[in-house]
């Protein structure tokens, strides 16, 4: 009797250290699965209104390469990314230099000293410079490289506009009359034309970061013309005319921009085997 009552307690204990084992071994497997469940999470992109300002160095090439030499661009961009990372937005940049190579459009109305006669009878220096702007719908999309940043990126754009290019004729109306509101329209060879412009660059986008920002080279290419009924001088400073001929107006840039997001949904995890 004494045996059998030693065997069903040995019994007993054998059963409920086998449970007890079986038990943690389960646990350990759960804690192993979900572990690696875990290491295989991504964050999803969020939807956001992108705020941007960004600056261009521009190079000029085609046609506009005989009339400007380096030229500076600053854009504001709206735009907004989907799920996807998609974006669809609006842009305009005003352009700017200070180089203009066509300078001989002045020189029939200037002295043998390339100065011009003043109001007063003085003689005074007028400086040409490069003024215009750009306006585009611009569309792309964000190729994520990594899935801790799903909101940043490799980003190709295309942004179909108009752009509108002038020499600037730093000069008063009241100081210089040759060079009133009226004359001055014989001079600037004011353009304009048709845009398309591709960008390819880096774009990095966080929730919680303060610099987010965009790098990256950018073609313009304009189909334009000019739009003054006359010329009154060629680029030569021989006689002018009306041009009626369609230009290729191309720039080069290397572009940086900072961007302002406003996230319209909250950050979310996607978990999965």
């Amino acid at each position: 009797m004494h045996r059998l009552r030693v065997l069903l307690t040995f019994a007993i204990l054998l059963s409920l250290y086998n449970q007890s084992f079986a038990q943690n071994d389960s646990l350990l497997i759960a804690r192993i699965e979900r572990s690696e469940f875990m290491k295989k999470r991504a964050r999803t992109t969020n939807n956001a209104v992108l705020i941007s300002i960004s600056y261009s160095a521009l190079i000029p090439v085609g046609e506009l390469k005989q009339r400007f030499g380096f030229c500076n661009s600053v854009a504001l961009n709206l735009s907004y990314k989907m799920n996807h990372n998609w974006l669809l937005g609006v842009e305009g940049a005003y352009l700017f230099g200070s180089r203009v190579k066509e300078n001989q459009i002045l020189a029939p109305v200037s002295t043998s000293t390339g100065q011009f006669i003043q109001a007063t009878g003085d003689l005074g220096d007028i400086n040409l410079e490069m003024s215009g702007f750009e306006l585009a719908l611009r569309t792309g999309k964000i190729f994520k490289l990594s899935d801790k940043h799903p909101n940043s990126g490799i980003l190709l754009t295309l942004a179909p506009g108009f752009i509108q290019h002038k020499i600037w004729i730093r000069a008063t109306k009241d100081s210089y009359k040759q060079f009133d509101t009226d004359y001055k329209t014989g001079y600037d060879r004011l353009t304009n034309g048709f845009m398309l412009q591709g960008q390819l660059g880096y774009l990095y986008l966080e929730r919680k970061k303060y610099l987010n920002f965009y790098g990256g080279i950018e073609y313009t290419l304009g189909i334009t013309q000019n739009r003054r009924a006359w010329n009154f001088f060629d680029s030569t400073g021989g006689i002018g005319g009306p041009d009626s001929h369609t230009r290729l107006d191309m720039f080069i840039g290397f572009k940086v921009g900072w961007i302002i997001p406003v996230f319209i949904n909250e950050d979310t995890e996607e978990y999965y085997r």
